[in-house]
């Protein structure tokens, strides 16, 4: 069966550049796959041709995704296209099961088994908590959610990238190659692995026991692997070994263009130097985008040009030119939440799929309120989220239910000392010894140790959690920053221990939108239970085809959708504060170049519309931001020509009649309105919005 009559039998439309990479047989290639092109079509067409075409047989296959939704999708597609033919079974496997089943050769083998703690197997011993009490035990203090989040990837970081000395690793943390050493030599004591450990045990597998290496290599004869760009340093070297060298008939699907894990250990750079790995290797491109308009593939492609370290391409479409991203200047979140609200009830009503993309999990928390008070359906796809158990929103929470219940030791221990009012641990201690009937505060003022300003602060103190429970949320949490001077404590810790203030504000503005939306504080309490129950059980998710969809840029890699909305483009935000100043200094554009790369990640996703949302003053625009309105604005002076019509925002429809150039060498329309001529500099009214074509 020819390549033209699989086309004919399964009704698979393949392009020449499709084709060309279907039709590859033997020896190593690279396929380089932009946003859209078909590589999912083009690697299960290629396991059909070469089992119908070529005689291989399928279980000699084994293709590797990189999370368990695309390897279902992709088995899904073959299954549903090529499945009535090809009954043997194919091999499609993550990366991590795919060593996991190495692992399992290796326990039968030493007749031991080895404990997985993390993911669908954990139980009683946990990741997490194994490495918060080996830091507690070695620093002597406890490690914050967040915190720990950031550990728990160096370490992952660190086995990915294969480093060995781990006293040179440039780590955030104190201590941090004894915390590796330990957490390595606890699970080693106690017979437990996890994620990063089924790679790295794998791969000494594979080097030591000739016997396993030879059962994979002889029985994979063909190997597959989707989005090869996102492969670490243990990854590629697993990949090399499994490789029968004699056959070398290894097909990696790419684009370095998305490579944007580098916090987990991931580089490109293995694709770029793929020739040197396997000699002879073929390289293919797709660059027709079957998903996005003409408009969203030409901007995304100029602007991903700006990146130096990728291979060259001409990305191109046969969809029609429609809209140009919109490009959304708003006053703060507040107005950006509006904006979506009202430009997603016009999109939902037409019945077009929807996302909204952020950098940060924390964007979320503001949108899944609103669009739930509002009773938009959606879906939230993203990691855990630590805010709700944060410390500062704990914190606050305290003072709002020690207004609330004056007796509430527990709360009252928790604020004592963050509100600037000269509360000893003595008063405390003497308070949580004496009776409970009476309020806290009373029980302080037991004291017969007290002077006589003490007491007038306390009683006065009294007073201030009386007031506080009878204001409007967003007031009460204005008096718990200002009056009981809470910034001024989050701001002396974060100099103490080195953390991001702007961060714990940006906490805390979010707890302020939150309440903006609630009547009393009792209400403002149980929204914030109420939306933690939405996110940690997903109580609540309306999980459709039309819902709206929630996710990180990072998560929403490989999905689509007709209007995909990126929030929150500031420079602090993406790609960085310090990130373009950093990769200027240091003459280092990795990190800025990624940043970009997850930028258009987040462009590419959309069909049709494309809106960067960007709350504040123009000075806060990201960087990214920027390079897209001069694309826009390179593209209209390029296409303006004489003849066309335009409308302006106040003279109305015209018909440009001449293009001229001043002494500055700034681009006038003459423009005829009904009779009336005007010159109007092209710059200042794109930048405007002031006209359309």
């Amino acid at each position: 069966m020819s390549i033209d009559k699989l086309k004919e039998r399964y009704n698979i439309k393949l392009d020449i550049q499709q084709m060309q990479a279907v039709n590859h047989l033997y020896g190593p290639a690279l396929v380089l796959a932009g946003p859209g092109s078909g590589k999912t079509t083009v690697i299960t067409a290629r396991i059909a041709y070469l089992v119908l075409e070529c005689g291989v047989k399928p279980e000699n296959i084994l293709t590797l995704t990189f999370n368990k939704a695309a390897r279902a999708e992709m088995e899904y597609r073959f299954k549903k296209i090529y499945g009535q033919d090809i009954l043997a079974k194919v091999s499609f496997s993550t990366l991590h099961s795919f060593c996991k089943r190495i692992l399992h050769d290796y326990e039968k083998k030493k007749g031991k088994r080895l404990k997985l703690i993390e993911g669908e197997e954990n139980t009683e011993e946990n990741k997490r908590k194994i490495i918060g009490d080996i830091y507690y035990n070695i620093n002597n203090s406890k490690i914050n959610d967040d915190e720990l989040d950031n550990l728990v990837n160096e370490i992952g970081f660190v086995k990915n990238k294969m480093i060995k000395d781990v006293g040179v690793f440039q780590s955030g943390f104190k201590n941090f190659s004894l915390i590796y050493k330990a957490y390595e030599e606890y699970k080693k004591l106690n017979l437990l692995i996890d994620f990063d450990d089924m790679l790295t045990y794998a791969y000494s597998i594979l080097i030591r026991c000739p016997d396993i290496l030879s059962k994979y290599r002889s029985q994979y004869s063909f190997i597959q692997v989707d989005e090869g760009q996102d492969l670490s340093k243990i990854q590629f070297e697993i990949l090399k070994l499994i490789v029968d060298p004699q056959k070398n008939n290894i097909f990696i699907v790419a684009d370095d263009d998305q490579s944007i894990y580098g916090f987990r250990g991931a580089e490109p750079k293995y694709i770029f130097q793929i020739k040197e790995h396997f000699k002879g290797c073929r390289i293919f491109y797709l660059e027709n985008n079957y998903r996005s308009t003409k408009n969203i593939v030409d901007i995304s492609s100029k602007f991903i040009r700006e990146n130096s370290c990728r291979f060259d391409k001409a990305h191109t479409t046969n969809n029609d030119k429609k809209h140009d991203p919109f490009i959304v200047q708003v006053m703060d979140e507040n107005e950006q939440i509006k904006y979506i609200m009202e430009k997603l009830k016009k999109h939902t009503r037409e019945g077009r799929s929807t996302a909204i993309l952020y950098r940060n999990n924390l964007s979320s928390i503001v949108i899944a309120d609103k669009l739930n008070r509002e009773g938009i359906p959606f879906r939230i796809k993203q990691n855990r989220l630590t805010f709700f158990n944060h410390w500062v929103v704990q914190d606050v929470v305290a003072f709002l239910k020690f207004g609330m219940d004056p007796k509430d030791v527990e709360s009252f221990s928790r604020i004592y000392y963050k509100m600037n009012r000269y509360i000893s641990k003595v008063m405390l201690e003497y308070a949580m010894n004496s009776s409970n009937e009476k309020n806290v505060i009373d029980r302080i003022l037991e004291m017969d140790e007290l002077r006589d300003f003490q007491r007038n602060r306390l009683v006065e103190l009294k007073k201030e959690f009386v007031f506080l429970t009878q204001i409007a949320p967003i007031r009460a949490l204005f008096y718990i920053k200002r009056n009981f001077n809470y910034f001024d404590y989050i701001k002396e810790y974060c100099e103490n221990t080195g953390l991001s203030f702007e961060y714990l504000c940006k906490l805390f503005g979010i707890l302020e939108s939150i309440a903006q939306e609630c009547r009393n504080i009792q209400d403002f309490l149980e929204r914030l239970e109420d939306l933690k129950l939405m996110f940690e059980e997903k109580k609540g998710y309306i999980n459709d085809r039309d819902s709206v969809t929630l996710t990180t840029i990072h998560s929403s890699k490989g999905l689509e959708y007709d209007v995909v909305f990126i929030v929150d483009l500031k420079e602090s935000e993406i790609p960085g504060t310090n990130v373009v100043e950093s990769a200027r200094k240091n003459n280092d554009y990795s990190v800025l170049e990624e940043e970009r790369r997850l930028f258009y990640v987040g462009m590419t996703r959309a069909k049709d519309y494309v809106y960067l949302l960007y709350p504040g003053p123009e000075t806060s625009k990201s960087t990214f931001v920027k390079e897209v309105e001069m694309i826009i604005r390179n593209n209209a002076i390029d296409e303006v020509g004489e003849g066309m019509i335009i409308k302006h925002k106040h003279f109305g429809v015209g018909v440009i009649v001449a293009i001229l150039e001043n002494k500055a060498q700034q681009t006038l329309l003459e423009i005829d309105f009904n009779g009336i001529r005007r010159k109007l500099d092209l710059g200042v009214c794109l930048d405007n919005g002031l006209i359309e074509f």
